[in-house]
């Protein structure tokens, strides 16, 4: 169990108290709960009422949304100095996704209603957490135009592959009229057959590049849930 100074010294580096004052870094600690929880352990799932916040002092957790066939995928894994859970105990929204450690985890614990009480005596937090919502702000506004760039890029991808598609179509139907016109159907479709060739080394190409955007839409998709 640590000391109140140590708790205070903790506290002082990470992100959202880092420039507390003295005060309010005291008055923060003596709302915290040291707590330990076991690996492989459910910290909170996604649904569950917001009512803590969770400061990681010691260990790693998963980050962990449910899928629509409804598997957990894991979005995330946070360790030391992680907050978890800041956005919960201001809006009374429910957990938006679940956490589970993945070894033994020690989190510094604060209620909703004691944060809350502190808001109201200390400002400075208050503003802290204001900042930090605007630059959430701004990395999801930024994400949101990668995601748009690279939508664009997918419609390009369908458009070639949708061309290719035709040609593709348009060749056999020729080939099929060269081979009734000339009463051999070996002479026509080994003309074709190069041409064929080409066009399924395109498509493969395009799969590839369909597969890439597809994988960086995943990444930029979960990055942009873990902002919430």
């Amino acid at each position: 169990m640590s000391s109140e100074v140590d708790k205070i010294q903790f506290l002082s580096k990470v992100s959202l108290f880092s420039s507390l004052s003295d005060k309010a870094l005291l008055d923060l600690s003596a709302i915290t709960i040291e707590q330990m929880i076991p690996g492989k352990t459910t910290v909170f799932k996604e649904g569950d009422p917001g009512d803590a916040l969770y400061i990681i002092k010691n260990g790693k957790i998963n980050v962990l949304k449910r899928t629509s066939s409804g598997q957990e995928s894991v979005l995330a894994t946070l360790g030391k100095d992680a907050i978890i859970g800041d956005m919960a105990v201001i809006d009374d929204m429910p957990r938006s996704a679940s956490v589970a450690t993945v070894q033994d985890t020690v989190f510094l614990v604060i209620t909703k209603e004691d944060f809350k009480n502190l808001l109201g005596t200390v400002p400075e937090i208050g503003f802290q957490i204001l900042k930090l919502m605007t630059e959430r702000l701004r990395k999801t506004n930024a994400a949101l135009k990668e995601l748009e760039a690279s939508a664009m890029q997918m419609e390009d991808v369908i458009r070639v592959i949708s061309k290719i598609a035709r040609k593709s179509n348009l060749l056999s139907l020729n080939a099929s009229i060269e081979a009734a016109r000339v009463g051999t159907a070996g002479a026509a479709f080994s003309v074709v057959a190069a041409e064929m060739k080409k066009l399924a080394e395109d498509s493969a190409m395009e799969a590839k590049k369909i597969d890439l955007l597809l994988q960086t839409l995943k990444a930029k998709t979960k990055a942009l849930a873990m902002m919430k």
